[in-house]
């Protein structure tokens, strides 16, 4: 994470909202551009869709045709006891459902297949344009949350693409015949059918409108409850060490009785659309009967006419009751779409700026140019006094070893964040070899920048492929290499497995000071010409220190490097050293043939001193205690 000073950190500030970050409030965005947008989704597979729409045609006239065949039977074969010719129509009946099997498999096998290709590409885009995204983005965002819209709400677009749409489209399909053909058998009848209608779609509208919110609850709760389950696992160590255990596991039970609470009122609600639409079409039934029948006896229509009436009248029922469940899937999918495309229409605050050009080859000389930087969100009317840094100016030479010092939260790893913008600064210029970095491709700007992190994190792979993480194609011998600059070579080769050995995730099978080494390596084989260290040596024993910073000052040769530095004694070689303090730098010098940087400040006698002095105090201290000790 970037440092922040306790003055500027955009906490308590108002922030535009970020994924992760939203309340209890249902969707707020209308039905149709989402949905649209989703149907976009299938444009490119026009072909193989078209298929599916042609089995849905087919399937629909299959569906049609058995109360013909019905009506058929009774006015004709049983009515005038043409009993051979009943063979005809059973066995018709028997034909149409086996062509209806075969058709349906069709269908289903090629929805599913289109669904499961869309959802494909629609999570390798949200990865995508997640790995684009800027690290402000990430300052906010929660990880559990990002990876429940990644996985879950994604795999309930499955649904939509592989099931409820095609299906809903063969409802309407079936529907619409249903009113074609009683319109031409009877048009009362026909009107009587139409007058069910208006019923129906007042029911599939405030079933929807009551859903769609509801499944919205359930999608933010299952993000809620996989962060806290990511938080807990991530962190298990620290839940053992102070015996938290029941702590953790009351916050997951809270966030899955959420779970639970929000799944049980969308299935309340979800249950109300069968017997509306039971009852609906219960009715409608009875009148057609009793209509039906009125007119069967008044010799209007035929006896086989209401029957075929009547078995079409029941065949409502399904693609009613089964609409009513699609459009719970729809708005279930609508909910999670909603959610991925809050995503990916997040724009990354750092791009390539119009007309920007490849970094060329370069020396290395930085420059900071009244350099201004905020956290702050709305960037238009920020205080002074939420500026991390303020008014930066200095210059460093290709081949210097510029030192930053200073308290915790002065800015200094904010200001490195800037050079292969991670981040972007609201005034002043930031300049290498005089090419201006905003107007460089980000891609380009960062290959010639090389950074390790004090936080330091390894992938769950052997650690030559952690070494070789930047450069893939780098043969062993170059690994190797990197290793024996940063001093781990001997301990890698006492391994069984040597350099093929797994790291385990995060690293956990490394001490600290083994996986910081090997994060340096990983940067020395890139051969970046800049060379950013925050605390390089942190996590080291005092023999291994001594040597690494030998192997530094050779890697760093040539090379512009920036060292973050908290224990001053490791920055007494340093060309430049730049004090900061509240995001200004208040101290400054330069190595001369005479005098290091740091002899320099000394002499001064300022806040640099101050620092050293109490420092030098708080690590000699208990060591002339321990001395004095033993010779009691």
């Amino acid at each position: 994470m970037p440092e922040k000073s306790s003055q500027s950190s955009p906490t308590g500030k108002k922030k535009t909202q970020q994924p992760g970050r939203d309340g209890k409030g249902g969707p707020s965005g209308p039905v149709w551009p989402i949905l649209r947008r989703l149907l976009g989704y299938m444009r490119p597979h026009a072909d193989l869709l078209s298929g599916v729409f042609l089995a849905s045609l087919l399937t629909t006239v299959v569906e049609l045709a058995p109360p013909w065949i019905i009506r058929l039977a009774i006015d004709r074969y049983i009515l005038e006891s043409q009993v051979e010719m009943i063979w005809w129509a059973a066995g018709g009946l028997l034909a149409l459902s086996l062509l209806q099997g075969g058709v349906d498999f069709l269908r289903l096998y090629l929805t599913a297949y289109a669904g499961q290709r869309i959802v494909f590409e629609i999570r390798n885009a949200v990865f995508r344009h997640l790995s684009r995204l800027s690290f402000s983005f990430y300052d906010k965002a929660r990880t559990g949350d990002l990876m429940s819209r990644v996985t879950a709400d994604i795999d309930v677009l499955n649904n939509f693409f592989g099931r409820a749409a095609i299906i809903v489209w063969t409802n309407l399909l079936i529907l619409a015949g249903i009113l074609v053909i009683l319109l031409v058998w009877d048009w009362r009848l026909g009107l009587l059918y139409l007058g069910l209608l208006p019923l129906i779609i007042l029911g599939l509208w405030a079933y929807a409108q009551r859903v769609r919110p509801a499944w919205g609850r359930v999608r933010r709760q299952l993000a809620a409850l996989t962060t806290a389950l990511q938080e807990s696992l991530a962190g298990i160590l620290v839940v053992k060490l102070f015996g938290r255990e029941a702590f953790e596991q009351k916050r997951v039970d809270r966030q899955n009785k959420s779970v639970l609470q929000a799944n049980i009122q969308t299935a309340r609600i979800a249950a109300l659309w069968m017997p509306y639409a039971s009852v609906v079409m219960g009715v409608g039934t009875g009148l057609v009967l009793w209509i039906g029948g009125r007119n069967v006896i008044a010799g209007v229509i035929s006896l086989g006419m209401l029957v075929g009436f009547t078995t079409y009248i029941q065949m409502l029922l399904r693609p009613i009751r089964q609409t009513g469940m699609m459009l719970n899937v729809v708005m279930q999918s609508l909910a999670a779409a909603e959610r991925v495309f809050e995503v990916l229409d997040t724009k990354p605050d750092v791009q390539d700026a119009p007309g920007a050009y490849p970094l060329p080859p370069i020396q290395g000389h930085v420059r900071f140019e009244g350099v201004r930087f905020s956290y702050a969100s709305n960037t238009e009317h920020v205080p002074e006094d939420a500026y991390v840094l303020r008014d930066i100016d200095f210059e460093a030479a290709p081949g210097e070893m510029v030192a930053l010092v200073g308290p915790s939260g002065a800015g200094k790893t904010t200001l490195v964040h800037l050079l292969p913008r991670f981040y972007t600064a609201q005034a002043g210029q930031i300049t290498i070899d005089g090419h201006d970095v905003s107007k460089i491709t980000v891609q380009s700007l960062r290959d010639a920048i090389g950074i390790v992190l004090q936080s330091v994190f390894l992938f769950d792979a052997s650690i030559g492929e952690n070494i070789a993480y930047g450069s893939p194609h780098v043969p062993q011998h170059e690994i190797e290499r990197a290793a024996r600059i940063v001093q781990i070579h001997d301990f890698i080769q006492s391994l069984p497995m040597g350099y093929g050995t797994p790291v385990g995730e995060r690293g956990v099978r490394l001490s600290g000071g083994q996986k910081q080494r090997i994060a340096l390596a990983r940067v020395l084989l890139t051969d970046p010409r800049i060379l950013i260290l925050d605390e390089p040596t942190s996590s080291v024993d005092a023999d291994t220190e001594q040597r690494m910073q030998q192997a530094l000052q050779e890697v760093s040769a040539g090379r512009t490097t920036f060292v973050i530095a908290h224990r001053l004694w490791t920055v007494q070689h340093a060309d430049q050293i730049l004090v900061l303090r509240d995001g200004q730098i208040i101290e400054r010098a330069r190595s001369t043939e005479t005098q290091s940087a740091h002899q320099v400040l000394l002499a001064v006698g300022g806040f640099y001193a101050e620092l050293y002095r109490l420092q030098f105090e708080s690590e000699t201290l208990p060591a002339a205690q321990a001395a004095e000790g033993e010779t009691l």
